[in-house]
């Protein structure tokens, strides 16, 4: 995994707190892996919620992974806030597993942007959520249903960076 450089400036770190998160694949409680058994202890909630947008799988060499792409369609997640102790350094762990580079996002594989989440029963929140940034061409896989972690359950097809779910 790559590491972006550090920063010292303790209001960043402040300013990561109560920050909202939109996680629709492997990042989200529904799956396993180090990145999300490290990051989620920091958050605080998991509500159900939904995005308008397209949902796209992708096959790579350690599992499926989903991609969310401009669309009409709605796209099924979670929402999380940070909490206190969520820093500047978990936002950079989190950027380097969905290969972003705040300082180069030409060639980041996503990007991160704040998008309007709807969570049933509460409202809409903006939050921040990592989004496609590569035009989604078709031969990626459509997930019809919105919902990455049960398309993936119902077809028995491992998830990106997990031991087998």
């Amino acid at each position: 995994m790559k590491r972006w450089p550090a920063t010292t400036d303790a209001s960043q770190n402040a300013a990561m707190h109560r920050t909202w998160f939109f996680f629709y694949g492997t990042l989200s409680e529904d799956h396993e892996n180090p990145v999300n058994r490290a990051i989620l202890p920091l958050m605080e909630g998991g509500w159900r919620a939904t995005v308008r947008g397209a949902l796209r799988a992708v096959r790579g060499t350690d599992g499926w992974y989903p991609v969310l792409c401009v669309g009409r369609g709605r796209v099924a997640g979670r929402l999380y806030r940070s909490g206190p102790r969520f820093s500047a350094r978990h936002l950079r762990s989190l950027d380097a597993y969905e290969t972003y580079n705040p300082r180069n996002r030409g060639r980041s594989e996503y990007v991160r942007r704040a998008i309007r989440v709807r969570v049933s029963g509460r409202g809409w929140v903006m939050a921040q959520a990592y989004l496609h940034n590569r035009p989604c061409h078709p031969g990626l896989t459509v997930i019809a249903c919105g919902d990455f972690t049960a398309w993936q359950r119902q077809r028995g097809l491992r998830a990106f960076g997990s031991a087998g779910n």
